[in-house]
């Protein structure tokens, strides 16, 4: 993947939150794509800072 097709930091935050918003309760394959979501909110954290500097 190009780090142009990564998403920000920002994107990645709001797809995680549309994503959890409003569940009370969780299937494993939801939670699975929760941890997936979670992860590339901070893969992209992470990124942003090296990127801007």
């Amino acid at each position: 993947m190009e780090r142009s097709d990564l998403p920000t930091a920002a994107e990645a935050n709001a797809a995680l939150r549309a994503y959890a918003a409003g569940r009370r309760s969780w299937t494993p394959e939801e939670l699975a794509e929760l941890a997936r979501l979670r992860r590339a909110w901070l893969d992209a954290e992470r990124r942003e800072p090296v990127l801007a500097a």
